[in-house]
């Protein structure tokens, strides 16, 4: 894609107001490239002084590590972020853990569709007014509102959290959008953004079907939406749409991981209404600024100094998310081999991952411990060795292997010590999509082959595999009464231990997954 490269510079508002966004997105806490967003927004400042705001629009952490977490709160505040929503990822260890997390932000999280139970620790922010509804703020002497949306596609919060967060569902969330608007809109309020974390599709009716609402800045979909588009092109999807009211509205996104920054210069009229042809909508590439000596020094206080792992001597770089989940990845292979060979104390025979589980794998030039522990691996899931029925370790694949159709993230099962073929075709209907599943040596020759059509109930395959599955709720019923050993290590450093032991990292695809339409 052909992103700006230039520096952004604000129009005149000729006697129109004016409003300048700097906006991020599904930023999940990497740190790899998070020390150059604070001189991509010093420029921005510099060129905007008098209307510029400061968003996120959800995902801006990950996970439940609170060195990282709290690193990102500081990350931010020294970018002085004026608001961002919560996305699924804020929710990822719980309540408790998101509302000590956002306790010290001098930024507001707006939110507003929600239901937060009485007995929930996220009262605690709406009482500080950290988390609110909405917001209305002055910039350059005139009055905005704000809104903000978590996915109604997602179930959040920890899996044992009591008095969990719900999320609206996408019709109850354009009724509550239009009821804050006409709370707003008499206040005299005219002039409406909405931090959305719920996804482009969801964007487009919550754009067409509410009528107020100016610009929404989006996330959790991970598009890059360049430019003013009133139809998809070769660049871009649509992203100026009409609302309820026949108005346009203009919907962005900045992709994801600090891979780029948005730039958003918007002029509205007298009735509070978007001039089409003065909206301007840029993404930078992060890789463009320097790293800020203040953030690096936030994060080796906060998670430790940065180190080189090895050097990439074969590199990965996957053109789209589908190249790293819905296909054989060789970065994720190597974490697969390192699992199986770390098994093998309790005979492990094959290792499996879901594929989420590892999540930005590209990989050039050299690799370090934030790359691995902040960027590819930030879950750092234990992985223990279970033994299983051949039936149940068919339905594990193939269970996990039909969600390959799916718009979501693909959940297929990256794999060592074994080689199996998934059927896109087969996958779409009520049939199995898991076909000639073999077990092999250490030298890549097959054992065994595994009967998919008919597998044994007696005959049982030994799997290194993450903890995380047995808690994922799609495969919960399947592994109901499988058992699993002590932990054989995590993750990360069982990853960061494979690599050193090869002296170098080589991705390079064996075949051992094969995905055909």
């Amino acid at each position: 894609m052909d992103y700006c490269s230039q520096d952004f510079i604000p129009q005149k508002n000729l006697g129109n107001t004016q409003m300048t966004v700097f906006y991020i997105n599904d930023t999940h806490g990497n740190v790899t490239k998070v020390s150059k967003l604070k001189p991509a927004h010093d420029n921005f400042k510099k060129q905007n002084k008098k209307s510029a705001l400061t968003v996120g629009a959800g995902d801006l952490y990950l996970g439940g590590n609170k060195g990282r977490n709290s690193a990102m709160t500081k990350i931010y505040n020294a970018l002085k972020m004026d608001y961002a929503t919560a996305g699924n990822h804020e929710y990822d260890a719980g309540s408790r853990f998101y509302a000590d997390n956002i306790k010290n932000a001098k930024f507001t999280t707006v939110v507003s569709n929600i239901n937060v139970p009485a007995n929930n620790p996220l009262q605690e922010r709406m009482k500080d007014k950290k988390l609110v509804r909405s917001d209305v703020f002055m910039k350059n002497g005139t009055r905005f509102a704000i809104l903000g949306t978590s996915p109604s596609d997602k179930d959040i919060g920890a899996k044992d959290d009591k008095d969990n967060v719900s999320v609206m569902s996408l019709e109850e969330t354009i009724a509550v959008l239009n009821k804050e608007v006409e709370k707003l809109e008499a206040q005299g309020v005219n002039k409406i953004i909405l931090l959305s974390h719920s996804g482009y599709d969801s964007d487009l009716q919550i754009a067409t079907k509410t009528g107020g609402i100016d610009v929404i800045i989006g996330g959790h979909t991970h598009d890059s939406l360049i430019g003013v588009n009133k139809e998809d092109n070769a660049v871009s999807k649509k992203n100026l749409v009409k609302s309820l009211r026949c108005e346009p509205v203009i919907i962005t996104q900045a992709g994801s991981d600090n891979t780029n920054v948005g730039y958003l210069d918007v002029l509205f009229d007298k009735k509070g209404v978007l001039l089409e042809d003065k909206i301007q909508n840029k993404l930078v590439k992060l890789e463009k600024y320097p790293n800020s000596k203040k953030i690096d020094k936030i994060l080796t206080k906060s998670i430790g100094k940065n180190e080189n792992i090895a050097k990439v001597t074969v590199p990965f770089v996957p053109t789209c998310e589908d190249d790293e989940r819905k296909a054989e990845n060789p970065v994720a292979s190597i974490l697969a081999d390192g699992m199986l060979r770390r098994g093998q104390c309790y005979g492990a025979e094959v290792a499996f991952f879901n594929a989420p589980s590892m999540k930005s794998s590209g990989v050039s030039g050299n690799i370090t411990a934030y790359d691995v522990k902040y960027r590819m691996l930030p879950y750092d899931d234990d992985v223990v060795v279970a033994e299983m029925s051949e039936k149940q370790f068919v339905d594990l694949l193939n269970t996990e292997a039909k969600t390959i159709i799916t718009k979501d993230l693909s959940q297929i099962m990256h794999c060592a010590g074994m080689r199996y073929t998934i059927n896109k075709s087969d996958a779409k209907k009520d049939t199995l999509c898991v076909h000639d599943v073999c077990i092999l040596d250490k030298n890549g020759n097959v054992l065994r082959k595994i009967d998919t059509e008919n597998p044994s109930e007696e005959k049982t395959v030994k799997c290194s595999m993450t903890k995380f599955l047995f808690q994922e709720g799609s495969l919960t019923k399947i592994l109901k009464n499988v058992k699993k050993s002590p932990k054989v290590g995590n993750q990360q450093e069982i990853f960061i231990e494979q690599i050193k032991k090869n002296g170098e990292l080589k991705a390079i695809k064996d075949g051992r997954l094969k995905v055909i339409d």
